[in-house]
């Protein structure tokens, strides 16, 4: 719903005053935060609107008022600002960025670097490639009729599988297909193997079936995630400081949500996938990939070019510096494209 603009004014402190200070924000700190030319009086029926409306709330009866996630995600919409990285701060971030020795350290590097500056969890995923191909074939005999199917992909990982033939083979006659049809499919992906298999002869036909199906498990593959920051993160007042009449239960299942969303990679992994191309995007509360995290907002962003990309983001309390958390975010982005091709 379409607020006035005296309402929006006041939202904006009161998001503004509680990220930075951790309490509810009353009339007078809006006041004195932002002068608007009305009384206090007034100043407490806007409120009082704008908490029928959803986008602010009591935390008990006595204080102030604090956002609720519609009202963050009100703010992060409309109402936020953001800034440029300072000059001195980008040099500082590339050059730590550079001296990385290979590309886990400088993935692990790069979460570091997000939580160190905006006090939250850092979140990098590797680069997954656009293609997934065929680099290398092996047919090892374990038994007679059971055979291990093991295929390099191009970037590297290695895949396997055991399956059983309808008859033996040889271990010199597996040597000599494993050569022969890694030389047909190199450099094929999933759908051009399927098409090889649909032509070969019976007896090879499952082996080409299974070099297909490895190639297809190698594209839904999750992406290595990293994350640096937990430590910091919980050392913030929402995970220090009970709210008004609340069990210590509830401190402690928001600490679980994170710790359980950050020990399943997966879970990342597919809430960076399913994010919408363009540029920032902030998830404020909610269901992410499968996990209940109501309490955290997430900032995320696409770095690489192409289909070669990975992503990188942060997740903390509600409760987050958005325009700041924004700006690193972009920032980062963008450096990591510059410097993917380095590693």
């Amino acid at each position: 719903m379409e607020l006035t603009e005296r309402q929006e004014r006041i939202l904006k402190t009161i998001v503004e005053e509680y990220i930075r200070t951790a309490r509810p924000v009353g009339s007078a700190a809006v006041l004195a935060a932002a002068p608007l030319g009305v009384s206090p009086a007034t100043i407490r029926n806007e409120m009082a609107a704008l908490a029928e409306l959803g986008y602010i709330q009591h935390l008990h009866t006595s204080g102030g008022r604090v956002p609720t996630n519609a009202g963050y995600r009100y703010y992060v919409e409309r109402l936020m600002v953001t800034g440029e990285m300072s000059p001195v701060e980008a040099m500082t971030i590339r050059r730590e960025l550079s001296e990385a020795a290979d590309l886990e350290d400088w993935l692990k590097l790069a979460a570091t670097v997000l939580a160190r500056r905006i006090h939250n969890v850092g979140l990098v995923a590797a680069p997954r490639p656009s293609l997934v191909q065929l680099r290398h074939l092996e047919l090892i005999e374990l038994q007679p009729s059971v055979v291990l199917v093991l295929v390099v992909l191009r970037d590297g990982t290695v895949l396997q599988e055991t399956m059983s033939l309808l008859e033996p083979w040889s271990s010199h006659d597996l040597k000599h297909l494993a050569e022969r049809l890694g030389n047909q499919c190199q450099g094929m992906d999933a759908r051009q193997v399927e098409t090889v298999a649909d032509r070969a002869v019976p007896a090879e036909r499952p082996i080409v079936e299974m070099v297909a199906r490895l190639l297809r498990r190698g594209e839904e593959r999750e992406a290595q995630v990293y994350h640096a920051g937990l430590g910091d993160m919980i050392r913030q007042p929402e995970f220090m400081e009970l709210r008004h009449g609340e069990p210590v239960s509830a401190m402690n299942e928001r600490i679980r949500q994170v710790v359980e969303f950050l020990d399943h990679a997966a879970a990342a992994a597919r809430l960076f996938a399913g994010l919408p191309p363009g540029d920032v995007h902030v998830v404020v509360g909610g269901d992410a990939a499968g996990h209940l995290m109501h309490d955290y907002s997430f900032v995320l962003g696409r770095y690489g070019t192409g289909g070669e990309g990975g992503f990188l983001g942060v997740i903390g309390p509600t409760r987050m510096a958005y325009p700041r958390a924004v700006t690193i975010v972009r920032y980062m982005t963008h450096l990591m494209s510059d410097l993917t091709h380095t590693y």
